[in-house]
């Protein structure tokens, strides 16, 4: 099974649909299409617009057995939390579609 890495922000969504505005790579080594693969410590933003408000989130669970600078990608099968203004969760993340030209196979 292949699971599609994330290098767009606007392909992760929350528990309400939100879409990511941004998030600050931390790996700028390895690429697709000029575009930086997420890693585990990258940090969506969200713009904390209704219903879930959420504005931030991390990756719990990411791929392990594909990293980047010893920090492991993110990809479809990744588990993420995001969070709301009040110390909250908004539930979890999700990352739709994600990058077809990288796909992780396990």
């Amino acid at each position: 099974m292949s699971n599609p890495t994330l290098t767009v922000a606007a392909h992760v969504v929350d528990s309400a649909q939100g879409r990511a505005a941004a998030f600050v790579p931390v790996n700028l080594r390895a690429t697709s299409t000029n575009m930086p693969l997420s890693v585990q410590a990258d940090v969506p933003a969200f713009p904390g617009t209704s219903p879930a408000l959420t504005v931030t989130g991390t990756w719990t669970v990411a791929g392990s057995r594909v990293t980047a600078s010893g920090i492991p990608l993110v990809n479809t099968q990744s588990v993420g939390v995001g969070y709301t203004p009040v110390p909250a969760s908004s539930g979890p993340l999700q990352i739709l579609p994600g990058n077809q030209h990288v796909l992780i196979t396990f």
